[in-house]
């Protein structure tokens, strides 16, 4: 039986969520940098909670959806340690934004971002983009969730279950 979460076939769901807190994460950063820049940058401070907070809800369905898909991977092999990795840090990640959303909730008309909360976001901002390394490591090297082109190879094949594609 086909997992809803996991998407159609060659139609992923994961993939698909991930550029929303890849995205919003550093443009948070960016307004927490902007809040500095201004005489009064309250906008800018009350910008990257709501980014933040954004993120985090959204984050909840690339973590449900990126899950249904580790479960697919053969335990133990390359990939499964690769995605665990990428489970892992990414997890971690939005840990981090979850305790600077939680930290900042308090303080929202502060005319510029705590410095330390700037220095926690850059930390997990520099964290997501090894959490992206290791998923892009999944597609392209190790081809999961990958579904090769009609007639290659003569038939069309979905990773998901282990493996990469086979080399030419």
């Amino acid at each position: 039986m086909t997992n809803p979460l996991r998407g159609g076939r060659g139609r992923p769901l994961h993939p698909a969520l991930v550029h929303f807190p890849v995205a919003l994460y550093p443009t948070s950063l960016l307004f927490d940098w902007l809040s500095y820049l201004t005489s009064d940058g309250t906008p800018y401070v009350k910008g990257a909670y709501a980014l933040i907070v954004t993120a985090l809800v959204v984050s909840v369905a690339v973590a449900v959806t990126g899950v249904a898909d580790f479960l697919g991977i053969e335990n133990g092999s390359r990939a499964w340690r690769v995605a665990f990795t990428h489970l892992t840090v990414m997890l971690a990640t939005s840990g981090l934004f979850l305790a600077s959303a939680i930290l900042r909730r308090r303080d929202l008309d502060v005319t510029s971002t705590p410095f330390e909360l700037v220095l926690l976001d850059a930390f997990a901002v520099a964290l997501l983009a090894v959490g992206v390394a290791l998923g892009h490591e999944l597609v392209f090297r190790h081809g999961q969730r990958v579904v090769a082109a009609p007639g290659a190879g003569g038939e069309q094949r979905s990773r998901g279950l282990g493996g990469g594609l086979p080399r030419p």
